[in-house]
């Protein structure tokens, strides 16, 4: 918010010789954000940044009390002195709320005027240099007040409302509105809106409306101050795509009482500048006055929260400045909260201002105290955290995207209607076209990602992202939080002792990576199996199980989808819940001691069918084998002559070791033989050499 210290100053008594370069050094002690200042000496014009707690920051009064309670100066509040005469405004227009929690607070006066034309030279300055356009006596009125008080105004011309007859109420749908801008919205169903009872004239608190806009042959004006629901107003401006200067004063949260204030004011500069008159009184619909609030505050808990405790009189002064009716009762202090600050709710928020004001630099520097406790990583965050230091040593780049994707991505990826990866969860306020639902899988988020390297010439990428997916299960939704992979081009580029068919990406380089994850979180026992996937090449695709569980799978993405992303080449991909890894992971070292006793090794080859895979024959030999069996790995895999069609041979080998004793040659091959046997009866195998 930009605000002229010319301007500024003319609120605040006591402070006429201050040098405004020295607030540069001062607004951060307020709280103030600085972030740029222009001009020099009386025409400095400081840019303000407000954060979204203190609403009364918006206005040049809000920011002129805070200089003045610093300065030890007094808060000068403009004259709103209104000539009236003629007939009662409440005689020539009627105002109605039809829902209060939409409007708790809606003021109107009956202005006639004589002349529409510019305004002064020196209101125009003011709002030039506060980055607002000038653009007639009237409508500059009602932004000099709205920037002044912080209260947005609207100005309506009262000969094109039928029967002056104002109407807040709810938009219904089908609803329709052209805008001061000469946008026609369809307004949203329930959205905020004035009405003259039979059509939409404004969206409360956002904008007016093009057909009751003031203009050089306007002679009534209603003028109106309003205090609006920030939530319905906030919601409004983004369905419509609207923000205003008045719809981000309303959003932080409107101040009841200068509605008043604001509409005395605004109608005095107009009958001044447009040579006019208010109708006598203010049409004023207030239907549930807000109530006072109080906050108690104990003086010795002021010392316990800052580590000082600013003199009694000191704190009672502090607050006075700002604002606050205090009384003093033993140890404790009870202060009124003046109506414009909306953030004072408890006795934190009071001892927060004794400090501010009081000066954070008069709080002594000690050294902070407490009991040192031993905490432990939980076993599920530890095993993150191994898993994005396994992935990053691999030579992969981690990389975050939005959780949000648009309902398109599910026809790039092929999924056919009822697929689960469409259930994907609407956002009711999306803040862009293109991210309006959470996603239910992260290959779109990864194949962005490897678009967006192609087309900035990067050709060889592996990147992964550790992330969550949502979707639904059972009726209910759900959210996980998965270990994603996605590379193409070169997985080894750069290496010069690597020829290029090697460095080639493929699908057991992906497939080793999850290898060596698996170990590194030490999950002993997990699977691949051919599998169909829609968004996967059909025979260069695997589910992964954990267990017997699904947890995943692996694969070259489908050309198909490929094409959709501009891919130009063969990508990989993979996606590994993390919840089931972790829930089979031991990320906690144990170490044993060097084994004492010698290991006897033995091979075993078996012709299986090819439909068999390596891991379910490991299956059959761990469990058979016993806990003697210390490593079993295969070590050959052939297809071809004198082996059978639709077979092939498999060669394993086994290290069999027990840490009290050593293991006699006939017991290690009455193991054997029950493996031999074990693999006939379950996989129907042949054992070769047997």
């Amino acid at each position: 918010m930009k605000i002229p210290w010319s301007w500024l100053r003319t609120y605040v008594e006591g402070v006429d010789d201050l040098d405004p370069a020295t607030w540069t050094e001062r607004f951060p002690q307020l709280g103030l954000g600085v972030e740029g200042v222009e001009g020099e000496g009386a025409d400095v014009v400081f840019d303000l940044e407000i954060t979204a707690n203190r609403p009364d920051w918006q206005s040049i009064v809000g920011v002129a009390r805070e200089v003045a309670a610093a300065a030890g100066g007094a808060l000068r509040l403009p004259a709103a002195v209104v000539p009236e005469a003629g007939i009662a405004a409440a005689a020539r227009a009627t105002v109605t709320i039809a829902d209060p929690a939409l409007c708790p607070r809606y003021a109107g006066r009956v202005i006639d005027i004589r002349r529409i034309g510019p305004s002064p030279f020196w209101m125009q300055e003011r709002l030039e240099k506060a980055g607002v356009r000038a653009i007639n006596n009237v409508v500059d009125v009602t932004n000099y007040v709205m920037l002044e008080t912080g209260q947005p105004l609207h100005a309506f011309d009262l000969d094109t409302i039928p029967n002056a007859e104002i109407v807040v109420r709810a938009a219904r749908a089908g609803e329709q509105l052209t805008t001061l801008d000469g946008t026609t919205h369809e307004l949203p169903d329930g959205a905020l809106i004035i009405t003259d009872r039979t059509r939409p004239i404004a969206v409360g608190g956002v904008m007016g409306g093009a057909e009751t806009e003031i203009t050089a042959a306007t002679k009534h004006v209603f003028l109106e101050s309003a205090w609006f629901n920030g939530r319905q107003v906030r919601r409004t401006a983004r369905s419509l795509g609207l923000r205003t200067e008045a719809s981000a004063r309303h959003e932080r949260g409107g101040e009841p009482e200068r509605v008043s204030y604001a509409l005395d004011r605004a109608a005095a500069l107009i009958a001044e500048l447009a040579e006019g008159t208010a109708a006598p009184g203010i049409i004023d619909v207030y239907p549930e006055p807000e109530a006072e609030r109080t906050v108690t505050l104990r003086l010795a808990r002021i010392e316990r929260v800052l580590g000082a405790a600013p003199p009694v009189e000191e704190t009672v002064a502090v607050l006075g400045r700002l604002g606050f009716a205090t009384r003093l009762e033993g140890d404790r202090l009870t202060a009124l909260v003046p109506a414009h600050r909306r953030d004072v709710r408890r006795e934190e928020d009071l001892i927060e201002e004794v400090a501010r004001l009081w000066g954070y630099d008069r709080i002594p520097e000690t050294m902070p105290a407490g009991r040192a406790t031993a905490s432990r990583v939980v076993a599920s965050r530890a095993a993150e955290v191994v898993a994005r230091d396994t992935l990053l040593r691999c030579g992969l780049t981690e990389v975050f995207t939005l959780s949000l994707v648009h309902p398109r991505v599910f026809d790039a990826l092929r999924l056919p209607e009822g697929d689960p990866g469409r259930a994907a969860i609407p956002l009711r306020n999306p803040l862009t076209e293109e991210h309006t639902h959470l996603r239910t899988m992260m290959l779109p988020s990864l194949l962005e990602v490897l678009r967006i390297n192609r087309t900035r010439g990067n050709a060889d990428v592996s990147a992964f992202e550790i992330g969550r997916v949502y979707g639904r299960t059972g009726g209910q939704w759900t959210e996980r939080k998965v270990i994603a992979i996605g590379a193409i081009g070169h997985f080894l580029a750069g290496r010069w002792n690597v020829p290029a068919a090697a460095a080639e990406t493929t699908f057991y380089h992906v497939k080793g990576l999850l290898e060596t994850l698996f170990d590194l979180l030490h999950v002993e026992v997990w699977d691949v199996s051919p599998t169909v996937l829609p968004f996967l090449h059909p025979g260069r695709a695997a589910a992964v199980s954990i267990e017997g569980r699904d947890a995943g799978w692996l694969g070259e993405v489908h050309p198909d989808v490929s094409a959709e992303y501009d891919l130009r080449g063969r990508a990989f991909a993979a996606e590994i819940d993390l919840g089931a890894a972790v829930a089979r992971a031991s990320v906690w070292q144990a170490y044993e001691p060097m084994p004492r006793l010698p290991a006897v090794e033995r091979d075993l080859s078996a012709i299986v069918p090819l439909a068999v895979t390596s891991a379910a024959l490991l299956n059959v030999v761990h469990e058979v084998a016993g806990a003697t069996l210390e490593h079993a790995e295969p070590f050959d895999v052939y297809v071809g002559a004198s082996i059978p069609d639709g077979a092939k041979s498999v060669a394993v080998a086994m290290r069999f070791r027990d840490p009290d004793r050593t293991l006699e040659a006939a017991e290690v091959e009455s193991t054997l033989e029950r493996v031999r046997d074990a693999l006939r009866t379950r996989l129907g195998a042949q054992i070769r050499g047997a």
